[in-house]
């Protein structure tokens, strides 16, 4: 009777949630299906956001009404030779009450895949604009709840619009019969507007041969290298070459073991040549759970990746601890959980193709008032080689009409070598960034509903031999109402209290309107 139950509470929760995404899925879907596979959908958003501290500084308080017009584009494909999701919106942002004139954001986020030969030669590409902290100890903009409620339009000057732009080429075949290859080129660019901190240029290639017809135990090769510049600093480059053994029991388990060679300037003061070696393992006791461990020996110092996720019917559990190496910007690795990461894991058993549940998950988190990036915001713009090690905690929580999102974060970084760095490295040789949040939504009906978010975030570090802390504490609240198949309206709020070198309270409400095309 009780496994009964439950399973009628899953089978009404799955429906609320198909009935919630369904308005917004439609249109993609029968576009989809008339031009085989392929949707793009053109919006225009309006913004309107009243404010009581513009400039982030209690010291110098100014009340303005901030105008935001954002036309966008969504763009999905989930067949041919074009496969993957690319999201874009310039947002034209206009100050009324105030002297600050206007200006334009961007914001990007792309994951495609081109296949130029069938099943032999394809073109990965990935790119993102968005806003990044200069500095760890600056003033921090409060995350978001939602794509409207965004803090980017405030004026932070320790803020910088960041693009990233990665193109990798593959190629795939047979040697012989004896072994299949992949050869892989990367070409990254990462561009901050209005500063050259941050800036860099990356190239690099790699070749895997791994044995046809893989027993139970099999072998592989890996050559790779990788060369940064950047704006500021040296560059860095490194040269590995690897020999693998694979084994695998039964398939729920994998072990793997390998050995080589390789060569850095990580340290500074030339090449450090040294033997690399490291083991893997990876347990799939189920389809929902999947436990992934990795530790890797480098003479810069050891890398480690351990990852736990575990899916139910109406939640899904994470827990992550990754230690490497960034070379320029600091960020998550092994990353912060978004609501779109979160969600897209919780629906796989919805939607196993994962370009069509990408439509999906965006459909249901715009149905809740969500946006799908949002998550506690770490990380800040550097030059020059930095350890970074992130955990991260997640949980999210599903019921019928209302979902519950909360993660814990820390992320510590560290510059590798002296006088090597650009940035908050190049004073404090350590900074700590811990964040906590809790999200929670509430669907009224299949066209309203209600989010509110909770977070915090917390700094530290020594900065020129002084101890340094900060703070940011937000509360957001939004609610979302659909007044017909293409037309959103949202209302909100925020409250913000940072502490600081410079301190501030920051309270706002906004009302928008997006309608897709």
């Amino acid at each position: 009777m009780a496994a009964m139950t439950r399973r009628r509470a899953e089978l009404r929760c799955l429906a609320f949630a198909l009935a919630t995404s369904a308005a917004l899925a439609q249109a993609q879907q029968n576009g989809a299906a008339a031009s085989g596979g392929m949707t793009l959908v053109p919006r225009l958003g309006v913004t309107q956001t009243w404010t009581d501290n513009l400039r982030l500084n209690d010291q110098n308080k100014d009340a303005a009404l901030i105008t935001t017009v954002s036309p966008g584009i969504n763009l999905v494909s989930n067949s041919g030779s074009l496969r993957g999701t690319l999201d874009y919106s310039l947002n034209g942002i206009a100050y009324l009450k105030s002297d600050q004139p206007a200006r334009l954001q961007n914001a990007l986020s792309a994951n495609l895949q081109a296949e130029l030969v069938s099943r032999v030669f394809f073109v990965n590409v990935l790119a993102s604009i968005g806003q990044q902290s200069t500095s760890a100890f600056g003033v921090q903009s409060a995350p978001t709840l939602d794509s409207q409620s965004s803090t980017a339009s405030l004026l932070n000057e320790n803020q910088r619009e960041t693009g990233t732009l990665t193109v990798s080429p593959l190629l795939r075949g047979m040697l012989g019969g004896l072994a299949t290859y992949e050869l892989r080129g990367d070409f990254t660019r990462t561009e901050v507007r209005g500063s050259n901190l941050g800036d860099s240029r990356g190239r690099g290639g790699s070749i895997f041969v791994n044995q046809a017809n893989a027993g139970v135990l099999s072998w592989w090769l890996q050559a790779n290298s990788q060369r940064v510049n950047s704006a500021l600093t040296e560059s860095n480059r490194s040269e590995t070459l690897r020999i693998g053994l694979n084994y695998r029991p039964d398939p729920d388990w994998s072990l793997r073991a390998n050995t080589g060679y390789e060569r850095s300037n990580y340290l500074g003061g030339g090449n450090a040549n040294g033997v690399t070696s490291g083991i893997n393992a990876e347990w799939t006791p189920t389809p929902r759970t999947h436990v992934n461990a990795d530790w890797q020996r480098h003479n810069y110092g050891n890398s480690h990746a351990l990852s736990v996720e575990h899916r139910m019917s109406r939640s899904v559990w994470r827990l992550s601890d990754t230690q490497s190496v960034m070379l320029g910007n600091t960020g998550s690795s092994g990353g912060v959980r978004s609501n779109y990461d979160q969600f897209f894991l919780l629906f796989a058993s919805i939607e196993p193709d994962p370009v069509k549940r990408d439509t999906f998950v965006r459909a249901y988190l715009q149905s809740q008032g969500l946006s799908p990036d949002a998550a506690i915001a770490s990380g800040f713009l550097s030059a020059g080689p930095s350890r970074l090690r992130s955990q991260v905690f997640s949980v999210t929580l599903q019921g019928v009409r209302s979902s519950l999102t909360a993660q814990i974060n820390r992320s510590l970084t560290s510059r590798l070598g002296d006088n090597q760095n650009q940035g908050d490295l190049a004073s404090s040789g350590r900074i700590e960034q811990r964040s906590y949040s809790l999200t929670a939504s509430h669907q009224f009906t299949p066209l309203t509903g209600l989010a509110v978010s909770a977070s915090r975030q917390e700094t530290t570090g020594n900065v020129s031999n002084q101890f340094r802390s900060q703070q940011l504490t937000s509360l957001m609240a939004n609610c979302n109402v659909r007044l017909g198949p293409r037309l959103v309206a949202q209302l909100g709020a925020r409250n913000s209290r940072f502490e600081g070198v410079i301190s501030y309270t920051e309270n706002a409400v906004y009302a928008s309107l997006t309608q897709q095309f």
